[in-house]
């Protein structure tokens, strides 16, 4: 089984299905050539020759177009061999989107076929979450469970994933308090700079405009006004970690006057 390896943690793609003789009561049956194709390209797909796994799982398609597990496995590989680590072409991501669509065709499935279901939706979600899409990934992730609540990858990619939306929504965060703070500090230069023009014009009304010089911006913050920055947040963090614990003080001894001793 093929993983992938994210923050300390394995997101594994699940398995191929295999094709049985009566794979959807409201489908057509399988015929026998169909599942011998599935079968040889699921062991292909087991060795890692996704593209080859990948035609088999087209004709198999082609002999039974509404085959459930042959989709799925045509999305899986697809899904696969468009993930390819390195591989950023044109022709790779389009295979990636077919994956994508035809994963999204079984998971659409719900409760028709909750295993097929379940597990395209976890595919999705780890699919959403190496593309850093954390919010729908968590939304693959918890439909994953809602038809397999037993699925216990499902449940722990959830839980990494809503940290690492949290994780990205606080540097969202910062980064708009840094643009806010930006402007303010643009805003003031300008108006500096303006009222020092206006001076200059007036004690200088004989001569003529010279350019003003140009400030130049701070490429980054110095090491040392950084520290003081962290020293600062986490002096702040304790003053208000110990007013709360003495306010929790308070009541817990207020509480304990107003008992009555019988």
């Amino acid at each position: 089984m093929n993983r992938l390896r994210l923050f300390g943690i394995f997101l594994l793609f699940t398995v191929p299905f295999y094709c049985y003789a009566a794979e959807d009561k409201q489908k057509p049956v399988s015929t026998k050539k169909e599942r011998n194709l599935i079968t040889k390209g699921n062991s292909l797909y087991e060795d890692g020759k996704y593209k080859e796994a990948v035609k088999l799982y087209e004709e198999a398609l082609q002999e039974n177009p509404s085959s459930v597990v042959g989709r799925y496995n045509l999305g899986l590989s697809e899904i696969k061999v468009g993930s390819t680590p390195g591989d950023t072409t044109t022709q790779a991501k389009k295979i990636l989107q077919e994956g994508i669509k035809n994963m999204q065709q079984i998971a659409n499935l719900g409760k028709n076929r909750s295993d097929l279901a379940s597990k395209a939706n976890y595919n999705l979600g780890n699919v959403a979450f190496n593309n850093d899409d954390y919010g729908n990934a968590i939304q693959y992730y918890k439909q994953a469970l809602r038809l397999n609540p037993d699925d216990d990858n499902a449940r722990r990619n959830l839980r990494i994933a809503q940290l690492k939306q949290q994780e990205q929504d606080n540097q969202d965060q910062n980064q708009d308090q840094d643009q806010d703070q930006n402007q303010d500090q643009d805003q003031d230069k300008d108006q500096e700079q303006n009222q020092d023009q206006d001076q200059d014009q007036d004690q200088n009304q004989d001569q003529d405009e010279q350019e003003q010089p140009q400030e130049q911006p701070q490429s980054s913050i110095s090491q040392q006004a950084a520290e003081q920055i962290l020293n600062a947040i986490e002096n702040k963090e304790n003053q208000t970690r110990a007013r709360v614990a003495n306010q929790n003080a308070e009541k817990s001894k207020g509480r304990n006057r107003n008992k009555k001793n019988w």
